[in-house]
């Protein structure tokens, strides 16, 4: 998961980037709000988490840019800020959920985990496999931190598979009439292939269950 992390307290900004990214998470730190929004302008990122008042662009005024471009993307305030003015003011906006400092580092988490819980159930497409992997299936695309990684059609058609049916262990005459769609392929060519997909990703997510076939890994982490 790639955040944007927007805090002008050196202090805290290091904390919060420290604990995000010892749960997997890749952040990208500012204390400008000027500098955030040229970032936001370069990478995409999977959410943001805002201070509302920073140098520069306040969290409201990078709300407001973000908003005009993006209507999804998730943007957590984290304020002193309590009157329920500033409250309404950042709904009115659009952020997501709005954090009221200080707040401890693992409700923060919470917060993030349970608004991608909430976008993976309005988009069916898009499959979370782990921290760091995503799958799209509507355009057949395997994405780790954000990016795209180049993969043959049949290696994506393996995920596919694996992916849509996480519960599911399947054996080579699965993989034979749903990957290959041919009865003349023999179990080596399977297991090779797989193989070879398995070493061009950067995370163990097919497991190799002996005498069954393979599945995704059940200790993947689900958002």
């Amino acid at each position: 998961m790639k955040i944007l992390l927007l805090e002008d307290e050196a202090m805290l900004r290091s904390s919060i980037k420290e604990f995000l990214e010892a749960h997997g998470s890749n952040v990208d730190d500012f204390f400008d709000g000027a500098q955030a929004l040229e970032a936001l302008r370069e990478c995409v990122y999977d959410v943001l988490v805002v201070d509302i008042n920073v140098p520069t662009l306040n969290g409201y005024e990078l709300l407001d840019e973000v908003r005009q471009k993006d209507k999804n993307l998730p943007v957590i305030f984290i304020t002193a800020m309590t009157d329920i003015d500033d409250i309404t003011k950042a709904y009115s906006l659009g952020c997501s959920d709005y954090l009221k400092k200080p707040f401890k580092l693992e409700e923060l988490w919470l917060r993030i985990s349970q608004i991608f819980k909430l976008m993976e159930g309005k988009n069916s497409n898009i499959l979370i496999l782990s921290q760091k992997y995503r799958y799209d299936k509507k355009h057949k695309a395997l994405y780790y931190e954000n990016k795209e990684q180049a993969l043959s059609r049949k290696h994506l058609h393996i995920i596919d598979l694996l992916a849509s049916n996480t519960s599911f262990t399947f054996d080579f005459d699965a993989f034979r009439r749903r990957v290959w769609e041919r009865d003349d392929i023999d179990d080596a060519t399977i297991r090779t292939e797989i193989n070879r997909l398995r070493k061009l990703l950067k995370e163990d997510l097919i497991i190799n269950a002996k005498g069954l076939g393979y599945k995704l890994d059940k200790n993947v982490t689900k958002m």
